[in-house]
């Protein structure tokens, strides 16, 4: 059954069922091994876990730019007793919130005996963020979700008003049952049960019903938008109630459902079951989950896996308070024999240099330890408070190395160190380089995990100790990894991604361009850099070369040139630096690199930081995960200013293999393949070419257009906005919605550029290669035009989101569940003609209606599945409907508005239905039926 989970699954003809079981077993042979590797980078593997049916860990982090209040943690707290109840009883008593964690900012003024020291707890990381309002969303309570059907979100987002303000539960519901709506699109992926932009269809038998589960949940459809509430129009064309017109609940209502719809309503304390479960309505849910209801996703979740039995105790959480820290941290660095070749000690310095001079945070505290057979510590903590103190630090930095490698010991005066300024180690960092083996590496192990620090590991070249992922993973730290190539700037890379997580993005650095090349002597080295208008303070320009001073020259957008004479050049750590004034001007910066000597290594680095810290920057995040271990690696990166998502960027992944080959490719936004929803700011891709073992290190470089690049709202899953109750036959509206927002719906950026660091991960020795099925199709459309029916989708690859299937298989029926439970025994449409385009080529086929043409009120049904040359066949695709609706004369829709403006007439009809079920052969069937169940006469033709 876990197959059956996945995205996108592995299911063949019967003929190949054989070799694929194999694959399977060998892919669970070496699950476990890999998941511990890949850990250390994937989110989802570590915080959040059960215990006796109790969910522990829980980090709910206020952001450092709220202002303090006195009794926002106590709401918090009720909050949270309240949804720990209801989890309870919508679980069926198998699940609550057992442990809460509230971590508090540094400036908040608090009690030091009831709050304690954060440890690997952070802003960045948590479960649950309060934050100012979205843009949009304004206070409404919603979940960021990157993945698929079952797949963990990244956040929950509440805002301050949300919890203090107890007036926003006759508009939410009580806020305890709204998290536990939220907590299941963050825990559980699963989606909402009601849709916004299609808030009302026409069910297979006719009638209007509004998006809901259960269908049985009731209320009334009225156009309340002005002072009083009237009929609603019926719009010809659709045959479904105008804009204005909205559903309305019954306050008190009979039936037990459903959470995802609506928990404010009365008796809404479960989940849709498959009993329940509305598979007609056009939701988020169907669509993700191929018609699923919210429990089934629920009850196949790895937490209800690890349950045995109900819980019958206490479902009161404890609540710990916790407050982050100035950062503290410590770099420990290898300067062992082995760091002498490939410029390895030449280069650390540079980048652990422009990390001190640019990327830690101005307030942190920063010791140096150098270890090779023995560990030195080169500076106890200093405090960074000025550009002097800075650069003391980066004279302390070692430039020669020799002797053996004992990681420990680097590590134990490492926290020696970090003891310095309260005597423990409990909140703060360690950045730990190495490109040297160590067997002993593990002694250290639980000495680590029970430090309270976070340890970031940093691999150079392909011989680093194999366990010092584990490092990071034991203690949630940030895992990277670099190869010899100068020309991928891994190294400075790694060190330019090691920003606070504390929230504050306004003092975090941002690069802006990360290049290098081997250039030939009398040869130029030419690009240009984009400053956008979010960006613009402490921005630096760093060029660093091998043998030779390069002759450099930067110009800014208004032409002003800088040259060798303007940059403080650094001939012993062979680095040049430009550091802007002020802020610098917004626009395409050029640069240009002569090397006057011999074939030489360059590479350039630029970093800024927010030109305003009310104005948040664009920035860019990358996660790497798999839903299981047996299943593709998926590549996400978020691209974002604030909490508004960026459209339209151009994103590319730049992934190093083990075998020191790079391979580029571009993620895409377009609600295909890897990528869930189109237009969220989430850019999705497969990662497929892991044949090689050992590390795999990944870099992401976004950049955006004036005029293509904008912000959008993001379709999350949020809370739903109740636009009012029915209580004793009256409808009781709510307030609209405030606008939040003056500006448009879709803003322009402008020109802008980023790279970043998309951490690593580790393929161990043995590993199978697997091949992949087509990825589901989750865009088919069917649109009625004229006498004939338009299907579209967006082709998937051969391999998931790669190369180009082989063929599709289409099927319709008059019945829904018929697709997803026997989708073989549904009337075949004939493809034959139509031959599949490479991944994200749009597909158009068209059926045209013969003889009897559409008749009103039939419901037809499409899906399709794609398969590859091996017959691989990918899940089963949306459904498609179409209502074939024939608009009423005039006079008949304005006789009386007050009662149903349809009229059902049953009149017997014969039609004939013929279906092209191969090349040659055409099966004809005849029916008598009534007219709403008519079907209408249909052909293949060629596709468009």
């Amino acid at each position: 059954m876990e197959e059956e989970m996945w995205h996108c699954k592995y299911r063949k003809l019967s003929r190949a069922q054989q070799s694929f079981s194999t694959k399977i077993v060998l892919r669970k042979t070496f699950g476990l091994l890999f998941s511990y590797l890949l850990c250390a980078y994937v989110e989802s593997c570590s915080g959040v876990k059960v215990v006796d049916n109790g969910y522990r860990d829980i980090v709910i982090a206020i952001k450092p730019s709220i202002p303090y209040n006195d009794t926002i943690t106590e709401k918090i707290q009720e909050m949270m007793k309240e949804a720990s109840s209801f989890l309870h009883r919508a679980t069926k008593n198998r699940l609550y919130f057992s442990d809460v964690k509230i971590l508090l900012p540094s400036t908040w003024p608090v009690n030091s005996s009831s709050v304690n020291k954060s440890t690997t707890q952070s802003y960045e990381k948590a479960n649950v963020i309060i934050a100012e309002p979205h843009p949009w969303h304004g206070d409404t309570p919603y979940t960021l979700q990157y993945g698929g059907c079952g797949e963990k979100g990244r956040y929950i987002h509440l805002t301050p008003n949300f919890i203090l303000n107890d007036r926003l539960v006759a508009v939410y519901g009580e806020k305890g049952q709204t998290f536990v709506h939220e907590w299941a699109h963050l825990q559980w992926g699963v989606f909402n049960e009601y849709d916004d932009q299609v808030p009302f269809y026409r069910s297979d038998k006719g009638s209007i019903e509004a998006t809901r589960c259960s269908k049985e949940v009731k209320g009334t459809v009225k156009d309340c938008s002005d002072s009083s509430c009237s009929e609603c129009n019926i719009n010809k064309r659709t045959g479904l109630p105008d804009g204005g017109c909205t559903f309305y609940p019954e306050k008190n209502q009979t039936v037990p459902s459903s959470i995802m719809y609506h928990p404010g309503l009365e008796n809404a304390d479960v989940f849709c079951t498959d009993k329940i479960h509305n598979t007609e309505a056009p939701n988020r849910q169907n669509a993700m989950c191929n018609l699923r209801s919210t429990w089934d996703v629920i009850v196949r979740s790895e937490d209800f896996r690890n349950i045995s039995s109900p819980h019958a105790g206490s479902v009161i959480p404890t609540f710990t308070l916790l407050q982050a820290k100035d950062r503290v941290l410590c770099l420990v660095l290898d300067v062992s024999g082995s760091m002498t070749s490939e410029n390895r000690t030449l280069r650390l310095r540079q980048a652990s240099e422009i990390f001190l001079l640019q990327v830690v945070e101005t307030g942190s505290q920063v010791g140096i330890v150098t270890f090779s057979s023995n560990a030195e510590i080169k500076t106890q903590l200093k405090k960074i408070d000025d550009t002097h103190m800075r650069k003391e630090l980066v004279q302390l930095l070692p430039m020669s190395a020799n002797g053996g490698t004992n990681i420990c010991a680097g590590v134990q005066s490492g926290f020696e160190v970090l003891r310095g300024d309260d005597g423990a180690t409990s909140g703060d960092e360690i950045v730990l380089l190495t490109d040297g083996e160590d067997k002993k590496i593990s002694d250290c192990f639980t000495e680590v995990e029970h430090s309270g620090a976070k340890i970031h590991t940093i691999a150079l070249g392909p011989t680093a100790a194999k366990e010092l992922e584990q490092l990071s993973v034991k203690t949630e730290g940030l895992r990277f990894a670099a190869t010899d190539k100068v020309d991928t700037n891994g190294l400075i890379d790694a060190f330019t991604g090691l920003v606070s997580g504390n929230g504050d993005i306004s003092q975090q650095s941002i690069q802006l361009e990360s290049s290098g090349r081997s250039v030939d002597g009398g040869s130029w080295f030419n690009g240009t850099v984009a400053i956008d208008k979010t960006v613009g303070n402490n921005t630096h320009f760093v060029f660093t070369w091998e043998d030779r001073i390069p002759d450099v020259f930067v110009r800014d957008p208004i032409g002003k040139i800088y040259s060798n004479s303007d940059f403080d050049i650094d001939e012993t750590v062979h680095t040049v630096r430009l550091e802007i004034n002020g802020t610098a001007q917004s626009g395409t910066w050029t640069y240009s690199i002569m090397n006057p000597g011999n074939t030489q290594k360059v590479t350039i680095t630029v970093t800024s930081q927010a030109a305003d810290e009310k104005v948040p920057p664009v920035t860019v995040n990358a996660k790497i995960t798999r839903k299981d271990s047996t299943g593709p690696m998926i590549i996400y990166v978020e691209v974002s200013q604030g909490f508004l998502p960026v459209l339209f960027a151009k994103v590319t992944i730049i992934a190093e293999l083990p075998n020191g080959q790079t391979g580029e490719h571009e993620l895409l936004d377009n609600g295909s393949g890897a990528d869930n929803i189109k237009n969220d700011g989430v850019y999705s891709k497969y990662f497929l070419n892991t044949t090689e073992h050992g590390r795999y290190n990944f870099k992401v470089r976004v950049e955006g257009k004036e005029g293509s690049a904008k912000m959008a709202n993001g379709t999350n899953g949020n809370a739903m906005y109740i636009p009012g109750y029915i209580i004793n036959g009256i409808i009781h509206t709510n307030p609209p919605r405030p606008p939040v927002s003056d500006e448009d719906s879709v803003a322009q950026i402008g020109d802008f550029s980023r790279v970043k660091s998309g951490g690593a991960l580790s393929i161990p020795p043995g590993t199978p290669v697997v091949n992949f099925a087509p990825c589901r199709v989750t865009d088919l459309q069917a649109t009625i035009l004229n006498d004939e029916i338009e299907l579209q989708w967006t082709a998937p690859g051969a391999d998931l989101d790669q190369g180009t299937a082989s063929y599709y298989e289409m099927r319709m029926s008059d019945k829904l569940l018929q697709l997803r439970d026997s989708f073989s025994g549904a009337e075949l449409v004939n493809l034959t003609n139509l031959k599949p385009q490479p991944f994200g080529s749009k597909e158009t086929f068209t059926i045209v209606a013969e003889n009897a043409g559409l008749r009103n009120r039939i419901m037809l049904y499409f899906a399709l599945r794609a398969y590859d040359e091996k017959n691989l066949s990918s899940e089963m695709s949306n459904v498609a409907s179409i209502s074939v609706f024939v608009p009423l004369p005039e006079k008949l829709e304005g006789r009386n508005k007050s009662k149903s403006i349809w009229i059902a007439v049953v009149v017997a009809v014969i039609v004939c239905l013929i279906v092209g079920i191969s090349n040659h052969v055409v099966r004809k069937k005849c029916k008598s039926k009534t007219l709403p169940e008519a079907k209408a006469v249909y052909r293949q033709v060629a596709p468009i």
